[in-house]
């Protein structure tokens, strides 16, 4: 029986949608907790996950890509233009 290897490697945010994130939870008085993601890889398999960076706000969880101008709402069936993403958190909270 061979026993599977999970590699976890941080995924780093990148600066530009870091920062539009940030802003529009500042300029916006919303408090949120953002955190990267992660690459996640089975070792001798060519089987790799990209867990997307998470903002959680008030039980939301907003999910991002790097370099994708779509966000995904609590998972990955339902997604909005991140230009929007202001007016769906106005709308909400």
């Amino acid at each position: 029986m061979a026993i599977v290897q999970i590699v976890k490697e941080k995924l780093e945010i990148d600066e530009i949608l870091k920062k539009k994130v940030n802003n529009l939870l500042k300029f916006n008085n919303i408090k949120g907790n953002l955190k990267n993601g992660y690459i996640i890889s089975l070792i001798n398999t060519n089987i790799t996950y990209i867990q997307p960076h998470r903002l959680e706000i008030k039980g939301t969880i907003y999910l991002f890509f790097n370099e994708c101008e779509d966000v995904y709402i609590n998972d990955l069936s339902r997604s909005i233009p991140l230009k929007d993403l202001e007016k769906i958190i106005k709308c909400t909270f």
